[in-house]
C-alpha cells in the first residue's frame, strides 16, 4: 500500500510525480515496504525479479536513518541519510537500483520507514 504522494501528471509529453518529472516514463505500478530499521545493515532488499527501479522514495517519521542502493543487487552505493527533521523527512529519486539496504543512524532509535520503489 503506498500512503504517500501519489498525484501524476502528463505535462508537454513528460510525467510529474510530486517533486521529480520522470523523462515521459509513467510508473504503472509500485511495491511498498514498511517497518523499523535495525541498528545494522541487514540482508539486502532485492527487488521483485531483480527488477530495475524507475524512482525511489525513502520516508521516516521519528528517526534519522541510512540507506545504501545497489544497482546490481550485490554491491553498494555511498551512503544517504534521511533525518525527519530535514526536508519533510523523505527522500525522492530517480533511480536504476535493484535492491536497498537501510539501518539506524543511531543505534537503539528505531526509525519507523517506508520505501516505495516505482517501475515502469
Amino acid at each position: 500500500m503506498f500512503y504517500g504522494y501519489r498525484e501524476w501528471r502528463k505535462v508537454g509529453g513528460r510525467i510529474q510525480l510530486g517533486i521529480w518529472e520522470l523523462d515521459g516514463k509513467l510508473p504503472t505500478r509500485n511495491t511498498t515496504y514498511d517497518g523499523n530499521a535495525a541498528d545494522a545493515y541487514p540482508a539486502m532488499t532485492v527487488f521483485p525479479n531483480s527488477e530495475q527501479a524507475l524512482a525511489i522514495w525513502v520516508q521516516t517519521w521519528n528517526n534519522s536513518l541510512f540507506f545504501k542502493l545497489s544497482n546490481d543487487a550485490v554491491s553498494y552505493q555511498d551512503e544517504v541519510e534521511v533525518d525527519p527533521d530535514k526536508n519533510l523527512g523523505s527522500w525522492f529519486h530517480r533511480s536504476a537500483a535493484r535492491g536497498i539496504c537501510l539501518k539506524n543512524q543511531t543505534p537503539g532509535a528505531a526509525a519507523r520507514y517506508q520505501v516505495v520503489v516505482f517501475f515502469a
